[in-house]
């Protein structure tokens, strides 16, 4: 289906267990899994400024383009109930082209299903506080109880504590920071683990030569919702007023911020957080081509994904993001890679913003009184080693509080590491299963390993390949689903059947640059060991 909605930098969705989208929003509207508004979702958080917030067509406004502001809408489902809320900051009290001069404004919509099973708005626009200095950025932090919600707002020094609950969202308490917080256009986030928060916005220009931004870390007590020993620093030298990102490593050591140059990354198992800055990643002159706009690949925000790879939004309009590999490492280890995914469509300064949804119940402590209990989730996925196409690298995403990780590599051979990387002495299919476990459970996931061309094939086997884009200018994804080669390469084809490129390729997502080939069609084929895996047509344009 077409997808109708436009993102600016507000931008947030959320999916069920098992990663179908449910619903998603710019902060001007809420769309569900079909690509178009829901009952009574085409309009919500109306302002003054939505009229600058459209797309003109023939002298009327049609459709609204999304806010300009991180974070700025989220989605928090009500524990005990099929309820989903969304929390919106309104802007009426802005002046839009400078810093805010007022106060925004915390709005609140609800979501249930009718009876035909259509997501329907039943609450919208509803004011929850008249006074949100829009530092923190709407994002929650499940309870320690592992059924509420935890959500922070803040106004200058003070910190509104929302409580979500089975009766829907409260204001639990109010607290006074030791300080005043001033950022703007930045984004907040609790750490994986649930123990610490950290919020990264721009404040002012310092002398005309760059701008100065606050970056707030503080720990997280789960049971009260207080943020414990809050500290806050400046940054100097962020040399724009767009948006700069922030997030944690999965294992809530380290932190990665983001200005439009670079990226650094703080460890916070350091005594001088400032001191273990690190530049993990600059600006590497790349261009956005496009729209034939030349605009610097600069970079934006930050987002975990659920893979536990960090993917890097920018801070202009198209179409790549770039992925930070291992956030757990430090330094250059993490792996950063420039312009790594190609999105089907542009983005404009947007990455999708999610919660903490893969904590349970602090165990043993004063909150744990609902009797829920941490009962682990297995998850796992692999990466094929480029040089040694036997070797497979497994990477565990566990949830719930795994503590024991056992693997049987389908071949005989087990582990007990977390992060193995295994070697098979043959091509085959192997059955690869993790079980994870704790005191209370115990889960198993299983994915199977098509390794190379089993000798056993007597015919052209059919392995699922995709490319994308197409038409592509520069750089094509071409991805080899559930299958590792042994020596695939993947070869080009003009219209008079020459062969014009041949590269390598191994399982899983690949890069192919084809910016040197003539504007023109092109027939592709995959191959292994001679035999044919996937064939199709790509379209090559200036």
């Amino acid at each position: 289906p077409e997808i109708t909605m436009d993102f600016k930098e507000c931008h947030a969705c959320i999916c069920d267990e098992n990663g179908q989208l449910l619903l998603y929003s710019n902060g001007q509207t809420i769309h569900g899994p079909e690509h178009k508004p829901v009952i009574n979702g085409d309009s919500i958080n109306y302002s003054p400024r939505w009229s600058n917030l459209q797309v003109l067509q023939d002298g009327e406004y049609w459709k609204p383009t999304g806010f300009r502001s991180p974070q700025c809408v989220g989605f928090f489902p009500q524990p005990t109930s099929d309820t989903i809320i969304a929390l919106y900051q309104n802007y009426e009290n802005h002046d839009f082209a400078e810093f805010p001069t007022g106060y925004e404004e915390l709005w609140m919509g609800k979501i249930v299903k009718d009876q035909n099973g259509a997501y329907e708005i039943t609450q919208k626009d509803s004011v929850l506080n008249s006074k949100i200095f829009k530092s923190g950025a709407l994002t929650a932090c499940r309870h320690g109880n592992g059924r509420d919600w935890w959500m922070l707002q803040f106004n200058m020094d003070t910190v509104y504590h929302y409580l979500i609950e089975p009766s829907g969202v409260i204001l639990d308490h109010i607290s006074i920071l030791p300080f005043v917080l001033r950022g703007t256009l930045g984004q907040s986030k609790f750490s994986p683990t649930g123990d610490k928060f950290a919020l990264h916005g721009t404040y002012k220009i310092i002398n005309n030569s760059g701008f100065q931004t606050d970056f707030m870390v503080s720990d997280f007590d789960r049971c009260t919702g207080e943020l414990v020993s809050p500290r806050l620093h400046f940054l100097s030298g962020y040399n724009a007023s767009l948006s700069t990102g922030l997030e944690f490593s999965p294992d809530g050591t380290k932190i990665y911020t983001s200005k439009l140059d670079q990226i650094f990354q703080f460890d916070l198992e350091a005594e001088d957080l400032i001191g273990s800055r690190v530049t993990i990643a600059e600006y590497d002159n790349s261009i956005c081509t496009q729209f034939g706009s030349g605009a610097r690949l600069i970079f934006g925000q930050l987002q975990l994904g659920p893979d536990n790879k960090l993917y890097v939004g920018r801070a202009v309009q198209c179409f790549n993001i770039s992925v930070i590999d291992f956030p757990n490492e430090k330094g250059l280890a993490c792996n950063f890679r420039h312009n790594e995914v190609e999105l089907p469509t542009y983005t404009n300064g947007t990455i999708p913003t999610f919660n903490t949804y893969r904590l349970g119940p602090l165990d043993g402590s004063a909150c744990d009184t609902l009797g829920f209990n941490n009962n682990p989730i297995s998850r796992f996925w692999y990466q094929q080693d480029s040089l040694d196409f036997l070797s497979v690298q497994l990477w565990d995403v566990s949830y719930f509080r795994p503590e024991q990780w056992q693997w049987e590599m389908g071949d005989g051979t087990t582990s007990t590491d977390r992060h193995p990387t295994h070697t098979y002495t043959a091509p085959g299919l192997y059955e690869v299963c993790l079980t994870v476990s704790n005191e209370n459970s115990e889960d198993t996931s299983c994915q199977t390993l098509n390794l190379g061309v089993s000798s056993t094939v007597d015919s052209e086997p059919s392995i699922d390949v995709s490319i994308f884009p197409n038409p592509v200018r520069d750089n094509l994804r071409l991805t080899l689903h559930d299958y590792l080669p042994q020596e695939a390469i993947v070869l080009f084809y003009n219209t008079q059947g020459q062969m014009v490129l041949k590269n390598k390729v191994i399982g899983g997502v690949n890069m192919i640059n084809v910016s040197d080939l003539d504007s023109s069609a092109y027939v592709w084929e995959v191959r292994d060991k001679g035999l044919l895996m996937g064939t199709g047509q790509v379209i090559v344009v200036d």
